[in-house]
């Protein structure tokens, strides 16, 4: 549905952004978690994003096969991925602001919003 309305932004618009990803409470199995991640590499967004905030999987589910699966297809060393991050849907949760400068230290663990 995104691409026949054109909903998925370019990969221009993911230049220099940080991408926040979260498996939701559905909890998808880890080939349905991998195949939405290559459908993201397909698109450009690995290639453009300066980094990976990974969201903690509700109640741990795959948590090892999902940071497999992002080292595995991400495949660049030097994009900065911070996995198991508290927001989304497992707890406890923390709010991270959508449209704010940000840099996340991934070596010290700290993200700074702007602001």
């Amino acid at each position: 549905m995104c691409e026949e309305y054109q909903l998925f932004p370019d990969e221009e618009d993911w230049k220099g952004r940080i991408l926040l990803l979260e498996s939701s409470e559905e909890k998808p199995s880890p080939e349905k978690y991998r195949q939405a991640l290559e459908h993201l590499k397909e698109r450009g967004v690995f290639e453009a994003v300066s980094g990976v905030l990974v969201g903690k999987p509700m109640d741990g589910a795959y948590a090892e096969e999902y940071r497999q699966a992002l080292a595995q297809v991400i495949d660049r060393p030097d994009l900065p991925v911070v996995f198991n991050l508290n927001v989304g849907h497992a707890m406890p949760r923390c709010i991270i602001p959508f449209g704010v400068e940000a840099v996340v230290d991934a070596d010290k663990q700290i993200i700074r919003f702007a602001g």
